[in-house]
């Protein structure tokens, strides 16, 4: 297994961090979306009788609704995240 993926904490720029934060966030909602669509293929191919590989399984009903509402606000705290990098940049833009 690797090991968890952040930016640095120590970073003293605020945009330096807000874009490491936002990388990290995208990240996250990338790898959330494909264990969602795997769990979704495996139970597609589960209800057509398909052998799927070993290892392979769907998530339960309550999981899948937290890893969307997940991928929700991980959206939402990207976009405020934005937002706020913007207006930073506008206020050091000439």
């Amino acid at each position: 297994m690797g090991r968890p993926f952040h930016g640095a904490d120590t970073d003293s720029s605020f945009q330096l961090r807000t874009h490491n934060d936002l990388a990290s966030i995208s990240m996250a909602i990338n790898v959330l979306t494909g264990i969602l669509a795997n769990s979704d293929t495996f139970r597609d191919l589960q209800a057509c009788n398909v052998p799927v590989q070993q290892g392979e399984w769907p998530l339960p009903p309550t999981c899948v609704e937290g890893v969307f509402t997940a991928v929700h606000y991980l959206s939402r705290y990207a976009e405020s995240l934005s937002y706020r990098l913007d207006e930073a940049e506008e206020g050091i833009a000439p």
